[in-house]
């Protein structure tokens, strides 16, 4: 398509004006999404080859660091590869090239290619993987298998004058803060009279340096998730009139957003086991499926865990599930699931962290596209 003079230099000033973005900027987003001490149990994460300090043109996500991963992150320049499998699971002792580890991490190393491995708390994260996973099959989940943890709460209490009340709420309701449940802007009210006297350097937004002042303002109480709490310290004080903002956090012991791995939810109506695969090969897209029971089982509801499913099949059969779908059921669980009524739906590792993975890349574009970062999903 044919341009005029002057597009072209605008495109070239746009192009110009793209600021570049590095590895710790990624992989601080990473851990907003899903905070890694939220994981559980404790696996290897984080940046296992490059520099933080990298800058990044090309995010490639694949669900394990295999060859084909590695080979199209080398296909691209300034390469961050992430995967929920680690390369490194003990500490090196010897880097070796005819060790498959060895020759592996050589391999990002040469090509100059940054390794992050995304910690278990995105499994386990509202939204998150295992959630999914339910979703691309279509399954309403009301419930977790297996609880795990909690995103530590506080509450953050700001005084502020009246005339800025709303102002000063709102924006920290935009940063995180004051979500309860299904409702948000949470907050409650206290009037009362606050005192200060301007030294001199001041600059007071009311009253004068040297001058006793008592002001009528609103003490604003919300709680806030810990992940949030520095975002909604900065919109306040950036929304606040004051040159000096007063305001506590504390500490609360209300648990916040629960994590947890698994979800389970009831079918419309009791199917026929040979549904349920056609629905989970036609939802995953792959024919490795591996079942433990007759096509003809009935199954009335169904749980599902992406990844390793690590042991909870037993909470699913506990929990009357009719079938666990999950990504590495382990041999035991097969050969003792035949003697219960809670099928295993084998459907491969990569292909129970698609939904999970795709949707990452989702997010890493609506966030770094702009920027001209190319985000690319290797199955």
């Amino acid at each position: 398509m044919n341009r005029k003079p002057g597009e072209m230099s605008e495109e070239r000033t746009r192009r110009r004006r793209r600021r570049s973005v590095s590895v710790a900027e990624i992989s601080d987003f990473l851990e907003y999404l899903a905070p890694p001490w939220l994981s559980v149990p404790e696996e290897p994460w984080g940046l296992q080859a490059g520099s933080s300090s990298a800058e990044v043109k090309t995010v490639v996500v694949s669900p394990m660091p295999t060859q084909s991963a590695l080979s199209t992150a080398a296909s691209r320049k300034q390469s961050l590869l992430l995967t929920y499998a680690p390369l490194l699971t003990t500490p090196i002792m010897a880097v070796r090239l005819d060790d498959p580890v060895g020759a592996k991490l050589s391999y990002l190393l040469e090509n100059r290619i940054s390794f992050y491995v995304l910690p278990n708390s995105f499994a386990a994260a509202p939204g998150g993987f295992d959630d999914a996973l339910a979703e691309r099959l279509g399954l309403a989940a009301t419930s977790m298998l297996r609880p795990t943890n909690f995103e530590p709460q506080y509450k953050i209490a700001v005084f502020t004058p009246r005339n800025a009340v709303e102002r000063v709420r709102n924006a920290a309701a935009e940063a995180g803060a004051g979500n309860i449940g299904n409702y948000s802007h949470c907050s409650f009210e206290t009037q009362g009279r606050g005192t200060f006297l301007p030294r001199e350097g001041a600059e007071p937004t009311i009253g004068a340096v040297g001058r006793m002042e008592t002001v009528e303002e609103i003490r604003i109480e919300m709680v806030v998730p810990q992940r949030e709490l520095q975002g909604v310290i900065a919109a306040v004080l950036d929304a606040h009139p004051y040159e000096e903002v007063a305001y506590d956090v504390y500490v609360i012991r209300n648990p916040g957003v629960v994590y947890g791995r698994g979800r389970m939810g009831e079918l419309p109506l009791t199917v026929a086991m040979d549904t349920v695969l056609a629905q989970v090969q036609d939802a995953l897209e792959t024919d490795s499926i591996r079942c433990s029971h007759h096509s003809d089982f009935p199954v009335s509801s169904l749980a599902v865990a992406s990844g390793a499913c690590d042991g909870l099949f037993w909470q699913a059969r506990r929990s009357g599930a009719g079938a666990f779908i999950t990504g590495s059921a382990s041999p035991q669980d097969f050969a003792l699931a035949d003697s219960g009524t809670t099928v295993i739906i084998d459907v491969g590792y990569a292909a129970s962290l698609s939904p999970g993975l795709q949707q990452l890349c989702m997010q890493l574009r609506d966030t770094f596209d702009s920027d001209g970062v190319e985000i690319l999903y290797v199955q």
